[in-house]
């Protein structure tokens, strides 16, 4: 989803002090996302005696379908460097990975999120091969770098 094409006042217009009107932001399907990740994962342990850890896992493949791209996700080209949040099943998240599109576009593409079990689901996600959204909650924001036919993803500010 992307915020392009808000045209309503936002809520919070009767809040402001210094007469500053925002606009609402609006959702707009981008494309679709399949994401496969490495079972191989690399723990950087507690630093500075917190309860917390580095989780990088590399992104090994995947897709991207919409009606202004279609793409592929380069093997290897990125990873996601979570930070578990010791004890409470938390996850920030910090992928950055290059697309491929279908007519052989670069696109460097940058994730911060987290990510927690869903209610009443206990998992491991260094454990698990595969996950849901119906199992766990993940949410992200997007930015792009592109250049040619998609350089309007540039302007463009995802979430997921």
């Amino acid at each position: 989803m992307s915020s392009a094409g808000h045209t309503n006042d936002s809520p919070d217009n009767g809040h402001s002090t210094n007469g500053f009107k925002m606009r609402t932001p609006s959702l707009k399907f981008m494309y679709h996302l399949e994401c496969e990740m490495s079972l191989e994962n690399h723990v950087v342990g507690a630093q500075f005696g917190t309860s917390n850890a580095r989780v990088i896992m590399p992104i090994v493949g995947g897709t991207v379908k919409g009606p202004r791209i279609s793409a592929i996700i380069q093997n290897m080209s990125g990873a996601d460097w979570g930070l578990a949040i010791g004890g409470t099943g938390l996850m920030r998240l910090d992928a950055r990975y290059t697309l491929k599109t279908d007519d052989g576009h670069y696109i460097y593409v940058r994730s911060k999120g987290i990510f927690k079990p869903g209610p009443g689901v206990d998992i491991n996600p260094a454990a698990r091969t595969r996950m849901t959204q119906e199992e766990v909650e993940w949410f992200t924001r997007l930015q792009f770098e592109a250049s040619g036919p998609y350089d309007w993803m540039n302007s463009v500010f995802a979430i997921v």
